[in-house]
């Protein structure tokens, strides 16, 4: 009927740090769940089509020494630590303790220091 948009708060309002951070755990933890998945459905048809674990090694060990594999790895467990670092967060501000903005401000200090620490460490 009207040429309006649906949702015109959305371009209005600057986005928040806590609403961003929020809706990234959502996405982290959506990616995480997909991510298990595909190795369990991917590591029993590899299992199931080569009869031998020893085959599966193998292809593992190739794997490896690669540059994507190394760069994909470090990527999931950077995500990994993410979700949990900001799931701790949430359980902090479900039971009411730190709800500020001061603590957001030094959460968000701790989270990008930990991933780019965890980074360094892997590499």
């Amino acid at each position: 009927m009207y040429n309006r948009p649906l949702s015109p708060h959305i371009t209005i309002y600057k986005p928040q740090a806590s609403s961003l951070f929020s809706i990234w755990h959502r996405i982290s933890g959506l990616f995480l769940t997909f991510l298990m998945v595909f190795f369990l459905i991917s590591s029993q048809l590899l299992l199931f089509i080569t009869n031998s674990k020893d085959i599966l090694n193998g292809l593992i060990m190739q794997l490896e020494v690669s540059f994507v594999f190394q760069f994909i790895y470090i990527f999931n467990i950077s995500i990994f630590f993410y979700h949990i670092i900001n799931g701790f967060k949430h359980i902090i501000w479900d039971l009411g303790f730190f709800i500020n903005q001061k603590f957001l401000f030094l959460f968000v200090l701790f989270t990008c220091f930990f991933i780019f620490l965890t980074i360094l460490l892997l590499l």
